[in-house]
């Protein structure tokens, strides 16, 4: 199980049904700062539209997943990161994350039936430490930029082992077997994932 249905302790029976990973997100240029926001959605929503319009409104996206509870609830969980020096200018050294849930609530507010159960937020070292806690170096992820972090535990989430991706990052995530290979590891999870292949 993956360090991100832990923490956000999902009910027993909860299913993931959609992921996305913006390819576009800015290129790290110093410290960044990264929040994750799990959501609750109205009842009749549904998670593919949902997810798709929130994060186009969502100029810090990274990435994310959606599903539903065993009630047939539908939830989503979004991934954000921003530059550490301008959230801290904008927003104050007490609470510099407080950009990323800024921008979260004025995408929500298209969504009164939205609802954010959980946030959680990490700076590059505290992500680093997530993933000594779930067994990889340090040293193996300490280059990595605040969003291949974030894209390394969707792609745990996606029945891959997270020493799988690291060892595979950044070209490919199943170097062993034939594939029709994305030549970019979380590229390759993901696509094996909506595929139903892994």
């Amino acid at each position: 199980m993956g360090f991100l249905f832990e923490v956000l302790d999902f009910p027993e029976g909860s299913r993931m049904t959609d992921l996305w990973n913006n390819t576009w997100a800015e290129p790290a240029m110093g410290e960044e700062i990264a929040s994750g926001h799990f959501i609750h959605l109205g009842d009749d929503q549904h998670v593919d539209v949902e997810t798709d319009f929130l994060s186009s409104h969502l100029p810090f996206n990274v990435a994310g997943f959606g599903g539903v509870f065993p009630d047939g609830k539908p939830w989503m969980f979004v991934m954000q990161k921003a530059p550490a020096d301008l959230a801290t200018r904008l927003r104050g050294e007490d609470d510099p994350h407080s950009l990323l849930r800024g921008s979260l609530d004025r995408a929500m507010s298209f969504n009164p039936d939205a609802l954010v159960a959980e946030e959680l937020s990490w700076r590059h070292a505290d992500l680093v430490k997530v993933y000594e806690e779930e067994g990889i170096p340090a040293v193996s992820v300490a280059g990595w930029s605040v969003a291949d972090l974030l894209r390394g535990l969707l792609a745990q989430c996606c029945n891959v082992e997270l020493a799988a991706v690291v060892a595979g990052y950044p070209e490919c995530a199943y170097p062993e077997s034939a594939h029709a290979c994305e030549a970019d590891v979380f590229s390759d999870v993901f696509a094996g994932w909506v595929s139903g292949l892994r």
